[in-house]
């Protein structure tokens, strides 16, 4: 048997804790406390207290996913790292995380496409992709992603040729050194091989005609 014995207004917030002689059982709310009847001196079977706890800490966790969520996006891979870090236990975490997908509040295709879309202004499609895998983004929805954002071609060249008009500023590529310096620059921002040939040979061609 599992007995109530400290049910303790929370600091921060209208919840409250609740204690067995094992210590702090979980937080709760009044209406939580109310619908399983949970008073000081209570006594439950350890079956019934422990679907109590199950429930109890999976609310914890949907308050923490909104709580998280209502500053910055995640995707579910990070929001049950977050919540592990926070001490809810892993099943309680999936199914706060299955909660906040299911209702809308949480989805990794658009923090995905909205990532990719911020980082295509500045790198190719390599390097975006690295960075939603860091994300915790699956390769399926990384792909799906990825190949909205980047279908426009004219678009990604037009900004390669804009970076590399900015990193070579007129200098002729003639030296073996230098064109292998921004190759291997361009490289490093996610830009594939023949885009980075593509763009050399569009400088290239440019600078002659403007000597001309």
């Amino acid at each position: 048997m599992v007995l109530i014995t400290e049910i303790r207004p929370h600091k921060r917030t209208k919840l409250f804790e609740v204690y067995s002689e094992d210590g702090l059982e979980f937080v709760a709310n009044e209406k939580f406390l109310n619908q399983h009847d949970i008073l000081l001196r209570s006594e439950f079977s350890n079956e019934d207290f422990e679907l109590i706890r199950a429930k109890a800490q999976i609310l914890t966790g949907i308050r923490k996913c909104v709580d998280m969520l209502s500053r910055k996006d995640y995707s579910q891979k990070e929001l049950l790292r977050k919540l592990s870090e926070k001490g809810i236990p892993e099943d309680a975490a999936q199914a706060a995380v299955k909660y906040m997908t299911d209702n809308g509040y949480q989805d990794d295709y658009r923090y995905a496409k909205r990532l990719a879309e911020l980082g295509a202004n500045s790198y190719g499609r390599r390097r975006v992709e690295q960075m939603l895998y860091t994300h915790g983004i699956d390769r399926e929805t990384i792909r799906q992603v990825t190949d909205e954002v980047f279908d426009d071609t004219t678009k990604q060249a037009e900004k390669l040729d804009e970076i590399l008009a900015k990193a070579l500023r007129g200098k002729d590529l003639r030296d073996p050194a230098l064109k292998n310096k921004i190759f291997a620059k361009m490289a490093r921002l996610g830009y594939g091989s023949s885009e980075i040939s593509a763009a050399l040979s569009r400088y290239e061609t440019n600078r002659k005609d403007e000597i001309l």
